[in-house]
């Protein structure tokens, strides 16, 4: 029921307003709280049992169900913008959309030279990366006019109305952790159990995935809206908060990896403060819990242990594996975290997946159109070193190496990375034909 009251309010959203804006705000809310029904589970007494049968038998008919009529809406709303700038010979560069096309074709072409008779899975994950083709190739088309930015009033209002919403957020991902109701829990080799939260987005990676990249947004704000830093800098905090209670070390570190760019691409004020940011907050965190020494909050404290310790544990099962030294010592559940990322039907690396499914042939057509977005991302920032090139570019990057830890198939994770694509290819495309009209 909770899923159809959002679907019900954000169609509420597109009978007043149905930009093109408005609707990838609508497609970004939906993936956002599409799992949130199972917040209602952690109220119960039994909220572990539940959540887990939530994961095993899915949301139910009448959430999916809606969800999917409302992407249908979405999509069809984006169609018609599509065509409109399509006709009207708006449309840009058509070669990118025939090129769109034969990588959809490539994968396509992948699919059936390694079909396997009876998979659900497989057709389930190659109509997923299809989709977020498709999706892109209408965002494409519908922002040929140009990626517009918000008028500074509006950043104070929205960005009010998100620093509520991350603090909710934030507020459900701690109750799990303290009320010990996350389903995401295991017992360690010492002895404790760890609790990783997940909030509205069910699983704690994707919890993860998704704050990074709200993280990103905000350290780019910061330096786009310069009046509003102090608005963007609680963001990157409470935003950081998110990440560490999610305990997902992969997603941590590998957003601490990229925030090395900016710096390093652009020499101005503050490139070193979104990175630091993200340090010092979980760093406090950790740091804050373990003085005060209270037994209900060791939870919190054991998730900095695991960020902290992880570096040691990846170098060791690194020399474990190749032998050197011998006397290394791997903890089990190391060893299973890193390899469930890429063993067995339900492995996590998402590119990995897109292999056993497709091949060669479709992984060679989606590496190949992955690179070609690189190298235009690339000739952007020679082209307009800015603030904004830059982080188009992290952005990227950051999608196409979370596919070696998260499943790109998975909704809302494909949808996620379809947004992205698209505001970043409508930056690209403003940028190199009309640098004159970018105004950010």
């Amino acid at each position: 029921m909770v899923n159809v009251l959002i679907v019900l309010g954000l169609s509420l959203v597109l009978l007043r307003k149905r930009d093109v804006v408005t609707l990838l705000f609508v497609l970004f809310v939906c993936g956002t709280f599409h799992f949130s029904f199972a917040v209602i589970a952690l109220t119960t007494n039994d909220a572990s049992s539940l959540l887990i049968d939530l994961h095993n038998e899915g949301g139910g008919l009448l959430a999916r169900l809606s969800t999917l009529i409302l992407l249908v809406i979405v999509f069809s709303l984006l169609g018609r913008h599509a065509y409109e700038t399509y006709v009207s010979g708006r449309a840009g560069e058509k070669k990118d959309i025939v090129f769109a096309l034969l990588v959809m074709g490539g994968l396509l072409l992948g699919y059936l030279l390694n079909y396997r008779t009876g998979d659900l899975l497989q057709l389930k994950n190659i109509v997923s990366i299809e989709t977020m083709f498709v999706l892109v190739m209408l965002g494409y088309l519908a922002t040929a006019t140009g990626v517009p930015s918000l008028q500074p009033g509006k950043v104070y209002a929205w960005g009010l109305v998100g620093l509520l919403i991350l603090g909710f957020i934030d507020g459900i991902a701690l109750y799990e952790v303290l009320t010990r109701h996350a389903w995401a829990s295991f017992l360690e080799s010492s002895g404790a159990i760890v609790y990783r939260a997940a909030s509205v987005l069910f699983n704690p990676n994707l919890y993860a995935f998704w704050a990074s990249l709200v993280y990103l947004g905000c350290a780019y704000g910061m330096q786009a809206y310069k009046q509003y830093q102090w608005m963007f800098l609680l963001g990157m905090v409470l935003v950081a908060t998110a990440i560490y209670l999610s305990g997902s070390r992969s997603a941590g570190y590998l957003l601490m990896a990229l925030l090395f760019l900016p710096p390093v691409l652009i020499r101005e004020r503050l490139q070193w403060l979104p990175l630091l940011v993200l340090l010092l907050t979980m760093l406090s965190i950790y740091s804050g819990v373990a003085c005060l020494d209270y037994a209900s909050w060791q939870e919190i404290a054991l998730l900095g242990e695991r960020f902290i310790a992880a570096p040691i544990h990846l170098v060791n099962y690194i020399f474990q594996y190749i032998g050197i030294p011998a006397e290394v010592v791997v903890l089990k559940e190391i060893a299973v975290s890193i390899e469930g990322r890429f063993v067995g039907e339900y492995s996590d690396a998402g590119w990995l997946v897109l292999h056993q499914d497709v091949g060669w042939t479709g992984l060679g057509a989606v590496i190949l159109g992955g690179s070609l977005l690189v190298v235009r991302g690339i000739g952007a920032y020679l082209a307009h070193p800015s603030p904004a090139s830059v982080y188009a570019l992290v952005l990227l990057l950051y999608c196409l190496i979370t596919g070696f830890v998260t499943r790109l198939q998975i909704f809302p994770v494909w949808l996620f990375i379809g947004l992205v694509l698209i505001i970043c290819m409508g930056y690209w495309r403003q940028l190199l034909t009309a640098p004159d009209k970018v105004v950010r």
